[in-house]
This record gives C-alpha cells, sequence and structure tokens, in this order.
C-alpha cells in the first residue's frame, strides 16, 4: 500500500507505511520524527529506527548532495537519436548549465560518482556522434536559448568541443 493521495494524512500512518509499507496499520513506538522518516534511523529520538531512504528514486529524496541538472539532452550516433536523459554536474566546476564548460565532469547519478563514458567524434570533425541540447525555454540550457548546445565526452566524464549552434 501506499500513501493515499487523497483524504486526511496521519503521522502515525505515515510511520506505519515508512515501517511496514502498510499505511494505517502496524506498531509505531513514539515519539515520531519526520526527520527520521526522512533520513532513516533514529538519531532525531524517533522511537523507531527507520529505513534508509529509496536510493531507486532519484534525484529525491536519495540524492542529498548538491549537483546541477543537466535535463533535456539528447546523443546522437551515426543517425540514431536516443534520449531526452538527464545528466549532472557538480556546482563547484559549472554552477548552472549555461556556465559548463570543456573539461568539467559530466554525471549519470545526482550523486556525482559515475561520470560519463567517453563518447563522440573527439575533434575528428566527422560529427556522426555527440550529445547535444536544444534551447529550451522550460528549463535552463548550454547556450542560454540562443542555440542547440553540442558536446562529446572525453575521458572520465569531461566536456569536450562544446559548441552553440544557431539554427
Amino acid at each position: 500500500m501506499a500513501v493515499p493521495s487523497t483524504g486526511t494524512l496521519s503521522m502515525l500512518a505515515i510511520a506505519q507505511e515508512a515501517l511496514y509499507g502498510t499505511y494505517g496499520s502496524g506498531t509505531v513506538t513514539g515519539p515520531i520524527s519526520l526527520y527520521d522518516m526522512v533520513n532513516g534511523g533514529n538519531t532525531n529520538g524517533s522511537g523507531n529506527s527507520y529505513p534508509t531512504v529509496n536510493t531507486g528514486c532519484l534525484p529525491n529524496p536519495a540524492s542529498r548532495n548538491a549537483y546541477v541538472a543537466f535535463t533535456n539532452v539528447f546523443k546522437e550516433d551515426n543517425g540514431t537519436e536516443t534520449g531526452p536523459f538527464t545528466f549532472y554536474l557538480n556546482p563547484s566546476e559549472a554552477a548552472t548549465v549555461s556556465a559548463v564548460a570543456n573539461g568539467d565532469i559530466v554525471y549519470s547519478d545526482a550523486n556525482l560518482t559515475t561520470p560519463l563514458p567517453t563518447f563522440g567524434d573527439l575533434g575528428s570533425g566527422s560529427g556522426d556522434k555527440y550529445y547535444f541540447q536544444s534551447s529550451n525555454i522550460q528549463s535552463e540550457d548550454m547556450c542560454n536559448h540562443t542555440g542547440i548546445g553540442v558536446f562529446d565526452i572525453g575521458s572520465n566524464g569531461a566536456m569536450q568541443n562544446k559548441s552553440c549552434n544557431i539554427p
């Protein structure tokens, strides 16, 4: 069962859901700390120790790290387009998507532990393999809404050959 989408919510019933997966049934020892339910354990004084957060639900709530979401990215591989993907940037390298530069690491996970594998023509000029992000007024893009951002990924997930192509 899950927390219902309508009706009155109860802290006790939410605690039962967190502990047993049975909203509204099961024994809970007070006090109940929302902090502990969200973060797992009982460091904030809960009578129960709650399970750790759902790591299969990224970027929330499991990722507690700072990151910059790099959304609406597509992969072009010799005429086959896949995506969109959401990648992640370390805010110490790029505080915004438009600030991303050659050499910045692009990650596949919000915990910033898995750099993207090498991909692209890496300056060969053939241009058949690359990532791109179209200008999108609904999310920040790497070219400040002035064109299509194109890039390759070099070793260790480093962005290479960043360019902004005006359509």
